[in-house]
């Protein structure tokens, strides 16, 4: 009954647990929110960034399209789960990097005493492991994580209540990058080990 109950969660959440598809664009987001820190660039600086927008874009898609045909050869495919192949796996990638840097432009103005980029991170894996059954129990740890992070000036840490003051003013969205690389690292993990198990057992 436990062997079948893993293989119900693995195919039911194969996609899911596919975490490296994600990490190019997790990648890309992190290259545009360090390279002025790196560089010693004040925050108004653009330069840089522009020119790792597009290449970054064409580099990260180029990747992201390896790593599923990837697994596609290595782990083999779920037959209920082919309606969702194709652009619609990237494009939310894309849409979620955008509506973060939205939620970064916010915390720059200062109008809240929390970081809004944070609470996106925050409610988009709260919301996967929702939909997850309440079962990929990694995606709650990283929504308590970001939540946490992003409710700490309420508490006055850092002292002056504003993380986009560090880093040149990237801290959270190079944080938040680093965040969604662990957790996609972790899916990763996840889905590997839970398929060599089950290959065991089936051996």
């Amino acid at each position: 009954m436990k062997d079948l109950n893993r293989m119900r969660i693995v195919v039911a959440h194969y996609r899911s647990l596919q975490g490296l598809r994600m990490l190019p664009w997790w990648l890309w987001m992190l290259s545009l929110s360090a390279v002025n820190p790196l560089l010693g660039l004040p925050q108004g600086r653009f330069d840089y960034q522009c020119l790792l927008l597009v290449p970054g874009f064409v580099v990260a898609w180029l990747l992201s399209h390896l790593i599923a045909n990837y697994y596609e050869r290595a782990f083999g495919h779920v037959e209920g789960l082919a309606s969702h192949d194709g652009g619609a796996v990237w494009l939310r990638g894309i849409l979620l990097v955008i509506l973060i840097y939205v939620g970064f432009f916010i915390d720059t103005l200062r109008w809240l005493p929390v970081s809004v980029s944070g609470l996106i991170l925050a409610g988009m894996f709260f919301t996967l492991w929702w939909r997850s059954d309440r079962i990929l129990t990694h995606h709650l740890v990283t929504a308590v994580l970001c939540a946490g992070l992003a409710l700490l000036p309420l508490f006055v840490v850092p002292v002056d209540r504003h993380w986009h003051d560090y880093f040149g003013g990237f801290a959270l969205s190079i944080v938040g990058s680093v965040v969604l690389i662990l957790n996609s690292m972790l899916g990763h993990i996840i889905l590997v080990r839970n398929l060599k198990i089950l290959s065991e057992e089936v051996a």
